[in-house]
């Protein structure tokens, strides 16, 4: 078999170039087949071994199908568990009367309702959802209402003996603010880098990261594999080895109530990129959580992991996205190109000066701009929302509740870009 490839010329990049020129018919290359994206990266229409430095290339620590299917807790007795690794859970929710299996992973948000050494008994494997830096971005405030009480608050909580992990980096509200793919990588670097400055570099062994992924599909595969290779560039400046805990979930920015079926097709594309990402626990939200969640949604989110699990096999290969020309040049380019955000944001004095200063706030907003005027213009498209719109689908309209708070900078807010189209 290996002879019948040797029959064959191989065709270098520039000969395939010099023939798609002819066929182009005097159209120019570079503007007719190279597109860029809003990361800055030009995207060619082929890639080649030249592209990547083979050398340099390194498969990722863990595989695919080692992810875990998380879930939200409902409250619901007759929830189904038994295909799960593990649930989203308030913390109010966790009480004496709660009978969940010990196998269960719970990643619990903190709330405030109870002090946190009573869940240090709890026999599951626990993660704490706790971000003071996180909680600062996105409201302009500081938790417990000042600096030293949120910084109290997780001294307090790195006293935990039985928690995995006690800080969630949130850097998936950077996606869902509308931060392109490398200012994602950046921010997040320079928000984990925070703590470290604070706390010390041990701390990093308590840190997990929260991701949301979207619909560039290759893209988010090599947003999710850039950021492993960073964090580990990152701690090998403070002398430190740990590998990222990455939990992943599908997207908030491209969901919309109107025709809200298709919301189950964006959020199935999102969990495979993400397990392709190699995240280590992957989190899908119910096709109906934009308008209100029901308990049959949530069931039929955790089940699409199960069918990619066990109908696409997705848990049978280990860093399949290893090797692509495509995917490693991305990866490379993503990395290079945030680590000199990341260090643009460090020179802004770190990561809370850059958010005084309203650093932050200016690339993903401007980033946030310009992708919400790709989606009015129909260069970002969305099936039955600003493309193939039923006119039959109507939204009843509900009073946005204002919350006024004096809040220290501009926050971090989520947004979602079909909230225009559905109001009209």
């Amino acid at each position: 078999m290996s002879k019948l490839f040797e029959d064959f010329d191989t065709i270098s990049e520039k000969e395939w170039k010099n023939k798609v020129q002819v066929e182009l018919k005097g159209l120019e290359y570079n503007q007719t087949l190279v597109w860029g994206t809003n990361d800055q990266i030009n995207v060619k229409p082929l890639y080649t071994k030249d592209d990547i430095d083979y050398s340099a290339v390194e498969p990722l620590p863990k595989s695919a199908k080692d992810w875990k299917i998380i879930s939200k807790y409902t409250g619901n007795k007759n929830q189904d568990y038994s295909f799960l690794y593990g649930y989203l859970i308030q913390q109010n929710q966790l009480n004496s009367s709660l009978e969940l299996p010990n196998y269960l992973d719970l990643f619990i948000k903190y709330d405030g309702t109870s002090e946190l050494k009573s869940l240090d008994e709890l026999p599951n494997l626990k993660y704490l959802d706790l971000d003071i830096f996180g909680y600062l971005a996105q409201n302009g405030l500081w938790l417990n209402d000042s600096e030293k009480e949120s910084k109290k608050l997780l001294k307090e909580a790195l006293k935990l003996n039985n928690f995995e992990k006690v800080i969630s980096i949130q850097g998936d509200v950077y996606q869902n603010a509308g931060a392109n793919h490398v200012q994602q990588l950046a921010i997040t670097l320079a928000h984990a880098v925070e703590y470290l400055e604070h706390f010390g570099a041990d701390i990093a062994d308590k840190i997990y990261f929260k991701f949301a992924v979207g619909s560039n599909y290759f893209f988010e595969v090599a947003k999710l594999r850039a950021f492993r290779f960073l964090w580990k560039i990152i701690l090998e400046q403070y002398n430190k080895e740990s590998e990222a805990f990455i939990f992943t979930s599908t997207s908030d920015r491209n969901k919309s109530k109107l025709d809200i079926y298709n919301n189950l097709i964006r959020s199935t594309v999102e969990a495979s990129s993400a397990i392709f990402g190699s995240s280590d626990a992957v989190f899908v939200k119910s096709y109906d959580e934009v308008n209100e969640e029901s308990d049959f949604g949530l069931e039929l989110a955790a089940k699409q992991q199960l069918l990619l699990q066990k109908e696409s096999y997705l848990n049978q290969f280990t860093d399949p996205a290893a090797g692509s020309f495509y995917i490693e040049s991305l990866t490379n380019q993503m990395a290079e190109n945030a680590l000199e955000l990341f260090k643009t944001i460090q020179n802004a004095g770190g990561f809370v000066n850059a958010l005084q200063n309203e650093t932050i706030q200016d690339f993903v907003y401007t980033s946030a701009k310009k992708e919400q005027k790709d989606f009015d213009e129909q260069i970002i498209k969305l099936i039955g929302v600003n493309k193939f719109r039923n006119p039959a689908d109507v939204i009843a309209k509900s009073p946005k509740e204002k919350v006024v708070k004096q809040a220290l900078f501009i926050p971090i807010v989520p947004t979602r870009l079909a909230e225009k189209e559905e109001k009209k």
